[in-house]
């Protein structure tokens, strides 16, 4: 989720500078917003059974993680608003999906509705990550994907990762910090 609100940032920045949109407070948070957009189904599923994910497919990552529903909503935000926010919504969901194709996790299913396969990039079948070219693209069907997160889903992820964020706070609020200078640095030097 941080990585995702620190990419938000990043592509408001990068399409506002390509667009000579200015950075406004409302264009910022339309760019953290878009980045965080799949996400909801984190709320959803959290809402429906008080825990995310662990040893069951949920919401998460299989209701609102489906990339090819996203882009006719692109093309209905190009439409009505503009390119300059159609390519912020497009660089803040489709960039989503690029950071959950990787690392933790187990994907996501590219092609659906075409589809049911789950896709992860530097995996190996158990689900671990696998940082070589051996090691592409792994794909699951829905009942490899049951069985994979039933023998290895974590029923603890959530508070494991908040007690690393916890430990390493100072740490990740440097790096959103030095990030948030950077590109203040950048608007204050570049003529928008």
């Amino acid at each position: 989720m941080f990585l995702d609100i620190k990419l938000g940032l990043l592509w408001a920045f990068l399409a506002g500078l390509f667009f000579e949109q200015a950075l406004t407070p409302g264009w910022i948070l339309a760019g953290v917003i878009f980045a965080l957009l799949p996400d909801i189904d984190f709320w959803i599923e959290y809402a429906e059974r008080g825990t995310v994910g662990g040893k069951v497919i949920g919401a998460h990552r299989s209701l609102l993680h489906n990339p090819i529903p996203y882009i006719p909503a692109a093309l209905f935000v190009g439409t009505f608003f503009g390119p300059a926010w159609m390519t912020l919504f497009a660089l803040g969901v489709f960039g989503h999906f690029a950071h959950d194709l990787s690392g933790m996790g187990y994907g996501i299913r590219i092609f659906w509705p075409f589809s049911d396969r789950w896709y992860k990039l530097f995996s190996g079948k158990d689900g671990g990550i696998r940082y070589d070219f051996d090691h592409l693209v792994v794909s699951w069907s829905p009942e490899e994907m049951k069985t994979l997160v039933a023998e290895r889903g974590n029923d603890n992820w959530i508070q494991e990762d908040l007690r690393y964020i916890y430990e390493h706070r100072l740490s990740i609020f440097l790096k959103l910090l030095a990030l948030l200078v950077g590109i203040g640095a950048l608007v204050a030097i570049l003529p928008l």
